[in-house]
């Protein structure tokens, strides 16, 4: 029956291609563009935890307080960070631990955050994305190879767990990361599996899914990967089994080219782009280009285009704004009237508290975004 429903999902995915590389969005328009503006947390992103550590963070996370702050900036949508390179997810996975040979609590959460966090937006009215790598989490050779993906290399020779699996080739000559190399057929079956029991158990909850990490030679295999019975287009499939219309997106890095898809959609299943960005103003080598919006950098058709950037310090960190409250509005503002979606990094504490000089100023845009919805003009 589980191998029955693979092979329909998969029919159904190559069906849409066959009528064009933006059929799933063509006639519709996408909820992002109606949601002003939005906020994402890299929870937890970037500590190394232990398991009791990473447990207990997680089981001071307020699910109510957070939701409520959320609400209280206007925001119309929820990129989460589920779990980044260190591996570990707030939320169980059995296809996960049974891959890493664990029980749960050991690199997966005891408490599934994500669906707490799921039920109290929605009563919101707010929409949840789940952020998630395209490849096998990076700092543990031992995930990487557990879920089958490609082996960091060394001149085309994969390498063992005594070099650095995030080692740069400008240190250790001739490497590459797994994500800078193709993926491989196993890897795509596992990852799907993954992706899938999280898909399922949560379906309409999520109503979209940004991944991380799809570079460009992701890109380029996959029409390769197309010949083989697990690839690129069933690991979609997967992730699409528990809300067929979830928005997608795939992030190859901050560069407007990449990450805004000006030359095109990373992966034909692109349904927004990435985004992601650091400023309001492309990055050029005498300061700041062009403004970043959807008439100066436009994004492939049948694609919402988005922009992603840290509102505070950077990705998950900081105390207070970069930006003073009139540059937020008129921002938010233009990329809206051209049709765009934004999203702000907001940091984020293991309570799900967010900073207050942070908060304060998201409420004030949230007050100005909701009297443009109601027809009302601050300015």
């Amino acid at each position: 029956m589980k191998q029955a429903f693979q092979a329909f999902s998969v029919l159904i995915l190559l069906v849409l291609a066959s009528f064009g590389s933006d059929a799933r969005g063509a006639g519709r328009e996408s909820w992002l563009q109606e949601t002003g503006f939005g906020l994402m947390f890299h929870y937890e992103a970037f500590r190394n935890h232990t398991p009791e550590s990473y447990n207990r963070a997680i089981e001071s996370f307020d699910v109510s307080k957070f939701a409520e702050a959320v609400e209280g900036t206007g925001a119309g949508h929820v990129i989460f960070v589920v779990g980044q390179h260190w591996g570990r997810y707030c939320t169980p996975n059995s296809v996960y631990e049974k891959l890493l040979g664990v029980e749960n609590g050991v690199w997966t959460s005891r408490r599934d955050l994500i669906m707490e966090i799921g039920k109290e937006l929605v009563k919101r009215d707010v929409r949840l994305i789940l952020y998630r790598t395209a490849r096998a989490p990076m700092r543990h050779y031992k995930v990487i190879k557990a879920m089958g993906d490609t082996l960091p290399s060394i001149n085309g020779k994969p390498v063992g767990p005594n070099v650095n699996p995030m080692s740069h080739p400008r240190k250790v000559k001739g490497f590459r990361r797994s994500e800078n190399q193709a993926p491989n057929p196993t890897f795509l079956k596992n990852w799907g599996d993954v992706c899938g029991e999280w898909s399922k158990r949560y379906g309409k909850l999520v109503s979209g899914w940004w991944f991380d990490g799809y570079k460009t030679e992701m890109k380029d295999a996959y029409e390769h990967l197309k010949k083989e019975p697990h690839n690129i287009d069933t690991w979609v499939a997967a992730v699409l089994s528990g809300n067929p219309e979830a928005e997608l997106a795939f992030n190859a890095g901050a560069h407007p080219i990449l990450s805004l898809c000006t030359n095109g959609k990373l992966c034909p299943h692109q349904t927004f782009t990435s985004g992601e960005n650091h400023d309001f103003n492309q990055k050029t080598k005498k300061g700041k280009g062009k403004a970043l919006t959807p008439q100066n950098f436009p994004a492939p058709q049948g694609v919402v285009w988005h922009l992603l950037l840290p509102v505070s310090k950077g990705w998950g960190t900081g105390e207070k704004t970069r930006f003073d409250l009139d540059t937020l509005k008129d921002r938010v503002d233009l990329i809206n009237a051209e049709g765009g979606a934004v999203t702000l990094d907001v940091p984020i504490a293991s309570d799900g508290a967010i900073p207050v000089g942070v908060l304060h100023v998201l409420q004030e845009l949230g007050k100005h975004s909701k009297k443009l919805k109601d027809g009302v003009r601050s300015f």
